[in-house]
């Protein structure tokens, strides 16, 4: 399960860090929305209820992306320079995750 979920969140932040800045604002919603079993968000939750401890102290980087997502998530159209920031950010979470993933 913990593969899996670990897995899942490399895609999702693989998605995230291929993102257009210039069309990222109808992109947020799906990220944090739990509703889908793959999103980010849901995939944290999973992590979290699996007991596998405490998400934001093993990947403080991811964290802090989803976090930044979730204040977007407000359906306010933010300049291109907040979406282009958070791309760049997923980019170093995606980093985070998979140096997690082989040690």
């Amino acid at each position: 399960m913990k593969k899996q979920i670990i897995d899942g969140i490399i895609k999702e932040l693989e998605i995230l860090s291929n993102e257009n800045p210039r069309d990222f604002f109808y992109s947020v919603e799906s990220y944090i929305d739990t509703y889908y079993e793959d999103s980010i968000c849901a995939l944290i939750l999973k992590w979290e209820q699996s007991g596998y401890g405490d998400f934001s102290a093993t990947f403080p980087i991811t964290a802090g992306v989803v976090a930044k997502l979730e204040s977007l998530n407000d359906f306010v159209e933010r300049p291109r320079e907040v979406y282009a920031g958070i791309i760049v950010s997923a980019k170093d979470a995606l980093k985070e995750v998979r140096e997690y993933k082989i040690s």
